[in-house]
């Protein structure tokens, strides 16, 4: 939803009722576990409805949707993403991963969802995004969106992000929920060339059929592809917009982003964050921080982003 992109302070007038209550908690250093359970004592069904009807009429302006996209384009190529992961080191080649393509599509709005009562919620803008990538690794898209959409907040810059993928940097990169993550479909273009068009050269004459699950414009949409998108938008679709309306998992990142979180936890050095192992769940569902190297760190400044790694 386009709301995961409004400023600090409109998330903080979403919450009023809480706000003061988690200010003192703000302050002083709180584990991902005990952040969680936080704010799943503090944002009850009725919290959730004020901060959606309040928020709910949230657009992304076009300023933003250019640095939303500048965002996930700093993503592409080839990078470490030991910082989007767990339990993966800089120095581990699995840590190396090739994005192919990360950018958003133009925003949607998805009419609201009927309650049982027969009233209609409001509609809501959404986002979609496309990622095409090689592989992926635990949790690295989910922290890929959290990161661009801070960076289109500005609650976090390009240097930063940047910073992330240096082998040196332990950095603490949070996680956007998991709802609306899916695989869409699988690509198997080096099948088609080696497999399929290349084969009489290499001496095999079966006969096989290419994998060509793509839109290819001015030619009719596959078979497979067709099935495909209408599965996709009279089920997936419906059941994410569902989904966010009954449990408010964005909404609830969003708090815990900019009610429940102190400055240093974010894009910090780890061990700035948890000064030991730690195995514990954050807010969306990540997991286990491994130990750090404490040694030659500086201090985190004041908007929480770390002078060296």
């Amino acid at each position: 939803p386009s709301y995961m992109l409004c400023s600090p302070e409109e998330v903080r007038k979403a919450f009023p009722a809480v706000v003061d209550d988690a200010k003192t908690t703000s302050e002083t250093k709180m584990t991902p576990k005990e952040a969680s359970d936080m704010i799943e004592d503090t944002v009850g069904p009725e919290v959730l409805t004020q901060a959606r009807n309040a928020l709910v009429d949230y657009r992304v302006t076009p300023d933003q949707m250019e640095r939303f996209k500048s965002g996930l384009k700093l993503f592409e190529g080839t990078h470490s993403f030991h910082n989007y992961t767990r339990r993966v080191g800089a120095e581990k080649a699995e840590a190396m991963r090739y994005i192919l393509k990360f950018y958003p599509l133009d925003p949607i709005l998805v009419p609201g969802v009927v309650n049982d009562d027969g009233t209609k919620q409001p509609d809501t803008q959404w986002i979609p995004l496309q990622v095409v990538g090689q592989s992926f690794l635990l949790n690295q898209i989910r922290k890929m969106v959290s990161a661009a959409v801070d960076l289109a907040r500005g609650t976090v810059s390009e240097e930063q992000i940047g910073e992330s993928f240096s082998k040196k940097c332990r950095m603490k990169v949070n996680v956007a929920p998991a709802q609306g993550l899916f695989l869409d479909r699988s690509y198997y273009n080096l099948y088609n060339e080696h497999k399929i068009k290349k084969a009489p050269k290499y001496g095999d004459s079966r006969d096989r059929d290419t994998l060509d699950w793509v839109e290819v414009e001015g030619e009719e949409m596959p078979a497979a592809v067709r099935r495909i998108e209408e599965f996709k938008n009279e089920k997936i679709i419906p059941h994410i917009v569902q989904e966010e309306a009954t449990e408010g998992n964005f909404l609830k990142y969003i708090y815990a982003q900019d009610v429940v979180m102190s400055e240093h936890q974010k894009y910090g050095p780890i061990d700035q964050v948890h000064k030991s192992n730690v195995n514990e769940t954050d807010s969306t569902g990540a997991a286990e921080i491994d130990k750090v190297n404490k040694s030659n760190i500086n201090e985190t400044d004041s908007a929480g982003a770390a002078d060296k790694c």
